[in-house]
């Protein structure tokens, strides 16, 4: 048995995954060429083979489990699409700002956005036979995220500035003669490194003459810029380095890019981000132990955190007896499970009969509460009649917020988890609280508009919240 068989055998072994979904996978897998196994977007993949999104994913989440796919973390510069880094690892993600040698300006290393989570095959699976160094096309398929599709006119931009691509061997020059024309000022670019050099012609205070030297090490190019006072210079740039490197010579034009890409905006396709990826039940299960550093610390600017808690389980331990009290507890934590699954948010953790789960809209938040809602009234149905009734109280923030590492699980920190535990505690059996951040998202609004629900404002004052708050308890509409 090939070592493929024997990965879509482990994954045939999981009940979760559609026998027909691991069918298509294994068909893409045996028909792809290697460019389409080296970053895959499991959205692409969904849609491509008209399949379920969530279901795809699990698949995927599953898949590198076994061994069949690595993750990549790609840094994504939104400007060009550029990956500046990619990481195999969570806690190699930058913390603060990433650099984009191509743009030569920096980003917020946010997980909401910037942090594209993609699949490439396992290389003790396949080998992937993939040289960027082969032509330029090659170069920047390999080094810009096909999930930003530039406009035409941006393409023709970059086509005209880019003067050369050069690929220089270990250990060896090359020459490049620069001359001032209606550009002054040149850009190598070596993008494995995420470095470049500036070089202007025909600066009286130039360093160099009519040429000059410039070493590549493997941190890249040592020096930002340099000058020349000629108005043609040659240039020797020496690969000190172990590997092969690639180069674009460009003009820089970040004003005219700019420009182009505010009149003609590049279409991002949907990818899964790493906030997507933490709000995975299935990835919180299946990677519960995943050995991060405990410096770990990641921004991320919107997360919606959902805080629980049962009302009505302690009288029902002293009154029904442990053995019936533990069964309703525990289907009531099944239901909240299913409900936070249903709308792609991850539990992070309980505590006694609470429990706090994230999602990244607020809207894929207030669905989970209604439906949770829902599903305890069934329960409370059936026990009813037993003379027993639970009741769930629920709160909802959002805002930006931390994931840090604590007691070697993926936590989140910070005052937005604050406030949504105080909001949770406003409640009373069977309401759910949402802060302004939450009511204020359009798509907040339409889920509690077909819900018929209305908003009752209060005014809290929330212990460790400096100033009022503005909070809304959902109510269903009169008439």
């Amino acid at each position: 048995m090939s070592l493929i068989s024997e990965k879509i055998r482990s994954l045939e072994e999981q009940p979760a995954l559609r026998p027909e979904n691991i069918r298509r996978l294994a068909g893409f897998i045996d028909a792809a060429d290697d460019w389409q196994l080296y970053r895959i977007n499991p959205f692409t993949f969904a849609a491509e083979h008209h399949s379920d999104e969530d279901q795809i994913l699990d698949l995927f989440i599953h898949s590198a489990r076994v061994g069949l796919f690595d993750f990549s973390y790609n840094m994504i510069c939104p400007r060009c699409g550029g990956v500046a880094h990619a990481h195999h690892e969570l806690d190699q993600v930058e913390s603060t700002d990433f650099y984009c040698a191509v743009c030569t300006m920096s980003s917020p290393a946010t997980l909401d956005d910037q942090v594209e989570v993609s699949f490439a095959i396992n290389p003790a699976v396949r080998r992937l036979n993939i040289d960027p160094l082969a032509d330029l096309e090659s170069y920047n398929r390999y080094h810009f995220s096909a999930n930003y599709v530039v406009s035409k006119e941006l393409r023709d931009l970059r086509k005209k500035l880019l003067r050369h691509l050069l690929v220089i061997r270990p250990d060896s020059s090359k020459r490049i003669l620069l001359k001032k024309g209606n550009y002054t000022t040149f850009q190598l670019i070596s993008i494995e490194t995420n470095t470049s050099i500036l070089i202007h012609l025909d600066k009286p205070e130039g360093t160099l003459g009519s040429s000059g030297n410039i070493p590549f090490t493997a941190t890249g190019f040592a020096q930002k810029e340099i000058s020349s006072s000629a108005e043609a210079c040659e240039i020797t740039v020496h690969n000190n380095t172990r590997n092969a490197v690639g180069m674009m010579v460009s003009t820089p034009d970040l004003p005219r890019i700019l420009e182009v890409v505010a009149q003609h905006p590049t279409q991002v396709r949907k990818f899964l981000t790493a906030k997507m990826l933490l709000n995975n039940q299935t990835f919180r299960e299946l990677y519960k132990i995943q050995h991060l550093s405990k410096n770990l610390n990641l921004n991320i600017k919107s997360l919606t955190i959902m805080f629980t808690d049962l009302r009505g389980s302690t009288e029902m331990y002293d009154k029904a007896g442990d053995v019936f009290a533990y069964s309703l507890v525990q289907e009531h934590f099944r239901i909240l499970t299913d409900s936070v699954r249903k709308f792609h948010g991850a539990i992070i953790k309980t505590m006694g009969d609470a429990i706090m789960a994230t999602f990244s809209t607020p809207a894929d938040g207030i669905s989970a509460a209604l439906d949770m809602m829902t599903q305890i009234a069934v329960l409370n149905e059936r026990v009813r009649q037993d003379g027993f009734e639970i009741g769930l109280k629920v709160g909802l923030h959002e805002g930006p917020a931390l994931a840090v590492m604590r007691d070697e699980r993926l936590d989140y920190f910070g005052q937005t988890v604050n406030i949504a535990a105080r909001v949770q505690g406003l409640a009373s059996a069977g309401e759910i609280w949402i802060t302004q951040s939450v009511a204020r998202f359009r798509e907040t609004q339409e889920v509690t508009g077909k819900a018929r629900l209305r908003h009752e404002e209060h005014r809290a004052h929330l212990k460790g919240v400096g100033q009022e708050t503005v909070v809304y308890k959902l109510s269903a509409a009169a008439g």
